[in-house]
């Protein structure tokens, strides 16, 4: 057989493709240690079914169905099959490796049942979405630099943290054990349970990534005992 290899890469690219695809159009953060694993695994199927497509096929369904939910497992059971049904209409509408389920989706019955399923899953995501979250959606990468030194640490948006100074400079939070910065001053700080001065560091850079962008923003360092290595409010992520 020519050019077999053309063929499992081809196929590859094109499993690769549709994930991608499918994590954009429902902007969700893409996990490329699973997505990897899938697409070699899709290219190994491929490359048996070449040579033994008659004791393959009984299999067919099963391992497509694996390689489907296998990029996005991770995201839990619901947000799961969402994601992996939506790969599936891709997949139907490019033609793609999902031609082996042509016969199935030959009948009108079963493409009904098809896509009430996708309508019902889409409006149970829509409605876990609005009442929860998944904490690692605000989790950012931040980029720290200070004296010719770069720090890349995972940070989160504490959506309650207003903190700023007296110049409205928005205060971020970095975990004790990392010792970055230069000393500013001694602020005040009022809240429902507290009421102490703690000292602010200034850094050369801080930037955090928006869209695939490391956007700089102008804020102070203070320290604390924290889950994540930076914690930071919801004003660092407009502008």
């Amino acid at each position: 057989m020519k050019y077999i290899e053309i063929i499992v890469l081809t196929n590859m690219l094109i499993h690769f493709v549709l994930i991608k695809t499918t994590f954009i159009l429902l902007k969700t953060k893409m996990n490329y240690y699973t997505t990897i694993i899938s697409c070699f695994l899709d290219g190994i199927y491929i490359l048996f079914y070449l040579y033994f497509p008659y004791e393959l096929e009984v299999y067919r369904y099963l391992v497509i169905t694996f390689l489907s939910i296998m990029p996005f497992i991770h995201k839990g059971i619901v947000k799961g099959l969402v994601l992996m049904l939506v790969y599936w209409m891709l997949n139907f509408t490019l033609g793609g490796s999902s031609g082996v389920l042509y016969n199935v989706m030959n009948h009108y019955t079963v493409v009904f049942i098809c896509l009430a399923v996708i309508i019902i899953f889409c409006i149970v995501y829509s409605l876990i979405k609005k009442f929860h979250f998944d904490p690692f959606d605000l989790e950012y990468d931040i980029l720290i630099e200070d004296k010719d030194k770069k720090y890349y640490l995972s940070g989160f948006c504490d959506t309650g943290n207003f903190l700023a100074s007296e110049d409205n400079i928005p205060i971020v939070f970095i975990r004790n054990n990392l010792k970055i910065g230069n000393f500013y001053k001694m602020i005040n700080i009022n809240t429902v349970s507290t009421n102490k001065q703690i000292p602010i560091y200034e850094v050369d850079s801080f930037k955090i990534k928006i869209k695939n962008k490391y956007v700089k923003k102008d804020v102070y360092i203070a320290y604390g005992d924290i889950a994540f290595n930076v914690m930071f409010g919801t004003d660092l992520l407009g502008g």
